[in-house]
Order: C-alpha cells, then structure tokens, then sequence
C-alpha cells in the first residue's frame, strides 16, 4: 500500500498543481495581453510560451524536487492509509490525461514521420542558396513551403511555389521558415500539444491560439530583419500570391510543421499589414532579441535548477510538503 498511496499522490499533484497553474496563466495573459501589443511579435511569442509551459513544468518539478523526496524520506513504510476512491479517481483522472497527451504527441510523431517519408519518395532533392539544411521538392495541390522535423529538420517546397514567385519573394520565404527553425518552434508546438492534452479542461486555449498567431508574424519579422525593408515587402507579397493560388478548403497534411501559410490560419491580412508597415519602417529587430532570450533561458534555466536543489536539499521544507500531502489524503479519506 505504501506504493500504491505514493503513486495515487504524485498523480494528484500534477493534475491539481497542473490545472491551478494554467488557471493563473491564463488571468496572466488576459492581463498583460493589451501591453504585450506594444513588444514584437517574437517577445509576446515568448511571453505566451512561458506561461503556457509553466504549469506543466513547475508540476513536474514540484513533484519530483519535493513531494516524491519528503513520501521517501518521512512516510512510513508500513502504515495504515489507503486509496480511497476520491484519491484514486482524482489520480486515474491525471493518469488517462497523461497517458492521452503521450498518445496524441505519439501518434502525430508518427503520423508526420509516415507523411515525411512519402513526401521524401515523391520528392526531388534541390540545392538552395545559402540554405543549410536539406531542401526538397515536391508535387502538391497545396502551396507548401515547411520545415519538418526537430532533430533533423527539412524544407519541402512545393512545385508551383518556383513558377509563381520571383527570386527575392523565394529569398523572403526561406527566411520566414528560418525564423521558425532558430525558434525551435516546431519543438514548442509538440510540447504545447503535450500541455494541451494533460487536461481535460478547457485551460490555457486562448494562450495556444495567440501563440500559433504570434509565431507567424515573429517568423515575418525575422526575414524582415535578415533581408531590410525590402525582404519585407517580398515577403508580403509572396503571401499574397501563395494565398491566391491555395486551392479552397485543401491544406498540406501534415499534423506538425512549420508552414508559411497553413490553410486553417486566418491572421494572413494582420501578417501583410505589419509586413507592409516593416518595409516602410522596420522599428524590430527580433534578431537580437531572440539571441538575448536564449542566452537568458540557459541562464535562468541554470539558476532554477540550483534554487530547486538548494531548497528540495532542506529537510524542513521536504517535511512541510509531506505534512501537506498527509492532510490531503486525510481530507480525502
């Protein structure tokens, strides 16, 4: 029983902590959403993305940093508490929610190798200018230019994409989805999804729409910073003309990629008009700060992992959150 009433334990904190979290973040962000207006798109990306990761991430070592630790260090072996069925039902819940969001990130992983592969069949591989990481072409009724892939990722273009574009207006595409590739967004998107699917409640969804809006234009903002005012405008314009030639109601299939236009987006007119506005006057330069906040994410990454050892390491602490979870499962016996 001993382990039994653990595990019960560490699931129910994850959901409880889980869902108070996301709960906080999305009062955050409908708080400070009209202020954020006033940063570049890949700040308030970078904002939505904290907040929305918070909650998972700060269950996650709440847990582990100090509820497992203080169950090991002060919960008797042999004791007399059982499951009972609020605990239990409380933990199967966080259980299947866990158990979905593997599933889902599984299956789409999957699902997106399998299209990837038949992309790769069915393509022919292209030297680009100035381009890095592999380049494909490839037939679809769908305009697509993507970067697939995390570890390894590759860029498939579509073929009518080279007969409707100019070379700049390509030039300003291939920077739109290097701006996804330096964010790591694709990274992002799947544990978004992870996020997403560890709830059964509606929480943080608003964060997840202004986050896949925010990406785009933080993308368009970093070709504008690479190519001048002038990469801007092509970039604009090849929205417009890959939008003119996208078949109705058809996208490309791919359930996790980054797209310069994915058919269930509806934020392309906001994407020109700050395009339009960054070719007269660029005021951004997502660049730099995009180099400032991974400098600070490994600096602030380091300092919180000492803050939990320094703190998971004091034993009174670790007790404290043991008499708290003894007071749960007292409340739900």
């Amino acid at each position: 029983m001993y382990f039994f009433v653990g595990i019960c334990l560490v699931f129910a904190f994850l959901l409880t902590l889980n869902m108070l979290a996301s709960l906080s973040a999305s009062v955050v962000w409908r708080v400070v959403s009209k202020r954020a207006k006033s940063l570049s798109f890949r700040r308030q990306e970078q904002i939505i993305f904290g907040l929305r990761a918070f909650p998972v991430a700060a269950a996650v070592i709440f847990v582990l940093g100090f509820v497992i630790p203080g169950y090991i260090l002060f919960e008797p072996h042999f004791t007399d508490e059982v499951v009972t069925v609020k605990l239990g039902l409380v933990a199967f819940i966080s259980f299947i929610g866990i158990a979905i969001a593997l599933f889902r990130v599984s299956r789409s992983w999957l699902a997106t190798r399998r299209l990837a592969a038949n992309w790769l069949k069915h393509s022919e591989r292209i030297a680009v200018n100035n381009v890095t990481i592999p380049v494909f072409r490839i037939n679809h009724p769908f305009p697509v230019i993507a970067v697939v892939g995390m570890l390894r990722p590759r860029l498939f273009v579509a073929s009518q994409i080279f007969d409707s574009l100019s070379e700049d207006e390509f030039r300003a595409a291939i920077a739109h989805e290097y701006g996804h590739l330096t964010a790591r967004d694709n990274f992002k998107r799947a544990f978004l999804r992870v996020c997403r699917d560890m709830l059964f409640f509606p929480l943080g969804r608003e964060l997840d729409r202004a986050w896949t809006d925010n990406t785009e234009s933080a993308a368009d903002e970093f070709a504008a910073n690479v190519g001048g005012n002038s990469m801007a405008l092509d970039l604009a314009e090849a929205l417009i003309k890959i939008a003119r030639i996208a078949p109705a109601n058809t996208g490309a299939a791919m359930p996790a990629g980054s797209f310069l236009i994915d058919a269930r987006q509806n934020n392309l007119r906001q994407r020109v008009r700050h395009l339009l506005k960054l070719s007269e006057d660029k005021t951004v330069m997502p660049n730099a700060s995009l180099l400032r906040a991974r400098n600070s994410i490994w600096l602030y990454s380091g300092l919180g992992f000492f803050l939990v050892l320094f703190f998971a390491s004091n034993k009174n602490l670790l007790f404290a959150v043991h008499d708290i979870s003894e007071n749960i499962v007292a409340i739900l016996q």
